[in-house]
């Protein structure tokens, strides 16, 4: 029997959760620096506050984020890839326990808008996602991603009642 294979990396915007981090921290570290110069005015403090915005900015959420999903025979894992670096794995799940895979805009997804949602997608605007409704660990979820022409066709002939075309 063939193995059924399929391999998705996309680029995605940070999610507003990160930017907003990014910023709230590089406008800490100025903040830190102008705050010593205007009101300290303490030599020692200053070198403090360099190595405090030192120690900020190599912990900086990085702006370079991808989505990495690999389908294998009825399994989805999404990975999320750091500046093409770093690779964490964010989650596993199996046809079996998808209920439904729709684009994000039909009107079968109605009834599980209240649902819970991980957004393992691009995040640009142009791209067609996805939800799955998945029942997890936790009761039912809705996950949102961007799979390819490969992986949806996949993904039908694993369970080709649960994938919806638009």
């Amino acid at each position: 029997m063939e193995e059924l294979y399929s391999e998705t990396y996309l680029k995605a915007k940070p999610s507003p959760k990160r930017t907003a981090l990014r910023f709230g921290l590089i406008f800490l570290c100025l903040f830190l620096v102008v705050f010593d110069l205007m009101v300290l005015k303490s030599l020692y403090l200053l070198i403090f506050v360099f190595i405090v915005d030192a120690m900020i900015i190599y912990f900086l959420p990085k702006k370079n984020v991808a989505y990495e999903y690999v389908f294998v025979d009825g399994q989805i894992d999404f990975d999320f890839i750091i500046n093409g670096e770093r690779r964490k794995h964010k989650k596993r799940i199996d046809m079996e326990k998808i209920e439904l895979i729709a684009p994000e805009d039909a009107p079968v997804l109605y009834n599980s808008r209240n649902l819970p949602m991980e957004d393992y997608s691009s995040r640009m605007s142009g791209d067609k996602h996805y939800i799955a409704v998945v029942l997890g660990d936790k009761g039912k979820e809705r996950i949102r991603f961007t799979p390819d022409e490969k992986m949806l066709e996949l993904m039908k002939l694993k369970g080709r009642s649960k994938v919806q075309e638009a």
